[in-house]
């Protein structure tokens, strides 16, 4: 491990975190690099947020304040808040009895979650729902279900229930039609102030069962599904703060109502996320060929589950950006708190005035 000879200062300002009135100076941060990935003590994150240790999951270490309780475990890319499961691009290392974290997680995956209105960005007025697969590709088969009917089916319960709260709709597929991928992000781009929500189901060993959500993982990173660090950025990088906040509104409320096993909050670079130019997710809803799951995922009762667990994220993330969006506007009436009040969100060019 090669430690920098500098110390990198986070220009920070006056914090005020959550609704505590904690008041925090410019922090200092020690920046570590292992492997060609830069690297920050877990100690300083927690001082940050105002963090002291808790009671959280099982056989981790736990920091959190008021109800927000945050789990991690060393040498392991879990990441807990509140018991919902996150997927970190580097494990957490553990340097000498000092507990380290990359700064790209941090800054794109701690911050907007533990911060998340902080996200600057516009509530949207219409969302595009992607029900996978279709006509001859059928996505995942069993016994119990087959993938495309029940994509569809969840896609078409959630159109009703967002006309129902006011959103617009644009489906990709309607029917058991077939889509390429690009056609369908073609959709998506050209539809303004939207999301994508693409809905799948799983399929794997016989055992295997579960929730999990994908966003795009971050310039720069791995992804379960491509070992190698990818440095170009793609177009749904510029979203990266939104989808993971779109991904966290969406996956919890929908463990919460089905209780299923929580795969977690997970990045990969699957076709229909990397040249979107909208904030998108992808959501697994369950293993077709599990047959306790299998059997769920094809009643009518999940899938009305499923879609109004969806609806429900969407409307909450809506919520959070309308919240975001207030606090900027009064933000805005004084250039000295605005400058106060940066985040440490940003794309890949590092938007704001402070760099992880």
């Amino acid at each position: 491990m090669r430690r920098y000879l500098h110390t990198f200062f986070l220009l920070f300002g006056l914090l005020i975190i959550g609704l505590s009135g904690v008041v925090h100076a410019a922090a200092k941060w020690d920046i570590y690099r292992i492997g060609g990935v830069d690297y920050v003590k877990l100690s300083d994150v927690w001082r940050f947020y105002n963090f002291t240790p808790k009671k959280g999951k099982a056989g981790c270490i736990s920091y959190g304040a008021g109800k927000r309780v945050v789990s991690v475990k060393p040498a392991r890319q879990d990441f807990y808040v509140n018991n919902f499961r996150y997927i970190l691009s580097y494990p957490i290392k553990d340097a000498g009895g000092q507990l380290l974290i990359s700064t790209i997680d941090m800054k794109k995956l701690v911050d907007p979650v533990l911060r998340p209105r902080r996200t600057q960005a516009d509530p949207v007025s219409t969302v595009v729902v992607d029900p996978g697969h279709g006509g001859h590709d059928a996505g995942a088969v069993s016994p119990y279900a087959r993938e495309k009917d029940c994509n569809l089916a969840v896609g078409l319960k959630l159109k009703r229930l967002l006309e129902a709260r006011g959103f617009k709709v644009v489906m990709t597929r309607s029917n058991d039609t077939f889509l390429t991928l690009r056609q369908r992000v073609e959709i998506a781009n050209r539809t303004p102030n939207s999301i994508f929500v693409s809905i799948h189901h799983n399929s794997g060993r016989r055992a295997a069962a579960g929730i999990e959500t994908f966003t795009l993982a971050p310039q720069g990173t791995t992804s379960p599904f491509a070992k190698t660090r990818r440095f170009a950025e793609l177009e749904g990088n510029n979203q990266d703060n939104e989808n993971i906040a779109l991904a966290t509104a969406v996956h919890s409320r929908c463990i919460r109502a089905s209780k299923a096993i929580d795969r977690g909050i997970q990045r990969a670079r699957f076709s229909v996320l990397c040249t979107i130019t909208r904030p998108a997710i992808l959501f697994e809803g369950g293993f077709v060929s599990n047959p306790e799951e299998g059997r769920k995922i094809s009643t009518s009762t999940y899938q009305d589950m499923l879609a109004q667990s969806i609806c429900e994220g969407i409307v909450a993330y809506n919520q959070t950006l309308s919240g975001g969006l207030r606090r900027t506007n009064k933000s805005r009436a004084s250039r000295s708190e605005s400058s106060r009040s940066r985040s440490i969100h940003g794309n890949n060019e590092y938007r704001g005035t402070t760099r992880l």
